[in-house]
């Protein structure tokens, strides 16, 4: 009887980021291992040693200017950062919820105007209703909305106003380890678009989305880089993160 071993493919991730080791960075004889992700060097041999990897020293990065949209207040140990959420796109979807909704007025105007008027002209639309109401509500928070990101007191805070809106976030300063950025791709059916993120890593390694939905590479990158450096962050690469 014949036996054929079974090979098995080993894929071996970071500690520190999680993402995927290259061969080339194995050095076996050492038992050692390098991420090319987040530079931590870590130990094969010794499991305990792999959740404290020595990071390498990273090449500083580029400072970011303030971006129009964003406006920054600081006062000794309190940080103010706000941004408006309006943009010249919001006026294309303005005008096309105004037509939505007149169109809406003018159908229920007919409808309810008749005394014999069939059920289905008044129930066909309920979900166009639904639809017009959440552009509206989308409308009213994209021209009058601010983001209002807030360091003071040993915590961060992030609220979104004065049209209320979900996203908000409350974190003890000294919880954060890193302040890194994402960038998330939308596939349509012509074109891509993208938006960004700031995310923070806590000491406990769990992810906290703190903004999402940002325009501009830079409006992300600055928050960033105002965060980390009134907190004290050293900025270290993080897995996933936008390009450095």
């Amino acid at each position: 009887m014949n036996f054929t071993p079974k090979l098995t493919a080993l894929v071996l991730n970071c500690p520190n980021c999680g993402a995927d080791i290259d061969t080339e960075e194995v050095n076996i004889p050492a038992a050692l291992a390098r991420c090319t992700a987040c530079r931590t060097v870590f130990s094969l041999a010794d499991p305990s040693q792999a959740t404290r990897g020595t990071r390498l020293p990273a090449s500083p990065r580029a400072e970011v200017p303030l971006p129009p949209a964003i406006r920054v207040d600081q006062w000794g140990h309190e940080l103010v950062m706000s941004r408006r959420w309006f943009t010249p796109a919001v006026l294309f979807l303005v005008f096309f919820c105004i037509a939505w909704d007149s169109f809406l007025v003018f159908w229920y105007s007919i409808a309810l105007s008749g005394e014999d008027t069939p059920w289905i002209m008044i129930v066909f639309p309920v979900a166009h209703v639904a639809v017009g109401i959440g552009l509206t509500y989308l409308c009213l928070a994209s021209l009058f909305n601010k983001t209002r990101i807030r360091v003071a007191g040993g915590e961060l805070s992030v609220r979104h106003g004065p049209i209320p809106w979900r996203g908000r976030v409350r974190l003890a300063t000294a919880d954060i380890e890193q302040i890194f950025c994402t960038e998330k791709v939308v596939s349509g059916e012509n074109r891509q678009s993208s938006t960004y993120r700031v995310n923070a890593m806590l000491t406990d390694g769990r992810k906290i989305e703190l903004l999402s939905g940002l325009p501009e590479a830079d409006q992300a990158l600055y928050i960033e880089q105002m965060l980390e450096d009134h907190l004290g962050i050293t900025d270290r690469p993080v897995g996933g993160e936008l390009p450095r």
